[in-house]
C-alpha cells in the first residue's frame, strides 16, 4: 500500500515534522543514533538501512553501529548516549517507570532538548509502524 500516497497530506505534515528536528538542539549524531536504535527495536528494514546510511554519512564509526544493539554492555558509546538509547527504549517500549530516566536526562539535557529527542522516538516510532504494516 502506498500510504504517502494515499495519506499525502498528512504524511508531508509528518515529514516536516520529523524534518524540524533537524533544527533542533540535539546533537546530530545522537538524534541519528537514536532513529536507528528504535528502528531496530521495530524491525524496521528499511528505516534500519536509511539511519545507518546517514550515520555513516555523519561520520559515526562502524564500530558503533555494529555494537548498538548491545550498547549496554559495549564501553564504545559514551555515558550521554547510553543515557540517551535507555530513553528511547523506554518511551519505545512504554514498560516500565520513566521517572528515573527522565531524571537522569535532564541532568544532561535542557528541557528543549527533552522534548525534541521524545518527539524523534515518538516519530520514528510511527515511521516504522506505517513502514512495517502498510508497505507492500
Amino acid at each position: 500500500m502506498n500510504y504517502e500516497e494515499i495519506s499525502k497530506e498528512t504524511i508531508n505534515f509528518l515529514y516536516q515534522s520529523h524534518a524540524s528536528l533537524k533544527a533542533s538542539p540535539l546533537n546530530a549524531g545522537i538524534r541519528i543514533l537514536v532513529e536507528l536504535r528504535v528502528s531496530q527495536i521495530n524491525g524496521c528494514p528499511y528505516c534500519c538501512r536509511l539511519h545507518s546510511e546517514e550515520a555513516r554519512k555523519l561520520g559515526i564509526s562502524q564500530e558503533k553501529l555494529d555494537l548498538l544493539p548491545a550498547w549496554r554492555h559495549s564501553t564504545s558509546f559514551t555515558s550521554e548516549e547510553k543515557t540517551v538509547f535507555q530513553w528511547a527504549e523506554a518511551i519505545t517500549h512504554l514498560d516500565q517507570d520513566l521517572s528515573p530516566i527522565k531524571q537522569q536526562l535532564s541532568q544532561i539535557y535542557s528541557e528543549r532538548q527533552i522534548v525534541d529527542l521524545t518527539i524523534c522516538i515518538g516519530m520514528m516510532n510511527t515511521f516504522n509502524r506505517l513502514e512495517i504494516s502498510l508497505r507492500d
